[in-house]
């Protein structure tokens, strides 16, 4: 992936996540660490990197997936090949074949593991 497509993908991301948040874009900003909402646009218009040690308090801001956005963050920065090592480490192929898709059925979300959905992830598996 080209780090031009790389960079459209986390602007997006931002993009919907801070249209999608009851907060303006200076409040997301100030939350985030930054001074002015500047930074914020230039994230959406794919002009600046996201600093990697600001993505926590981005995804805080923003009310967002952190590991999605630590995801494309860390796509902006090495090359492909490295990328890709760094995240053939971090999970099996298995481990990452579910964490795709609870990403995909809870469309991209961070839901809770309750009691109940725990239980029925455990019937599920031992069936």
């Amino acid at each position: 992936m080209s780090k031009e497509k790389q960079n459209r993908t986390i602007a997006n991301f931002i993009e919907k996540w801070a249209n999608a948040s009851p907060y303006s874009y200076r409040d997301i900003a100030l939350v985030a660490g930054f001074t002015t909402a500047d930074m914020i646009y230039m994230f959406m218009r794919g002009e600046r990197r996201v600093p990697l040690d600001c993505v926590p308090a981005l995804a805080e801001a923003l009310q967002c997936d952190g590991n999605e956005l630590w995801t494309l963050a860390l796509q902006q920065y090495p090359s492909p090949q490295i990328f890709r090592a760094i995240q053939e480490h971090g999970h099996s192929p298995n481990e990452q074949a579910w964490l795709n898709a609870l990403r995909t059925v809870s469309g991209h979300a961070d839901p809770d593991l309750t009691f109940e959905r725990s239980t029925r992830l455990r019937e599920i598996l031992l069936d």
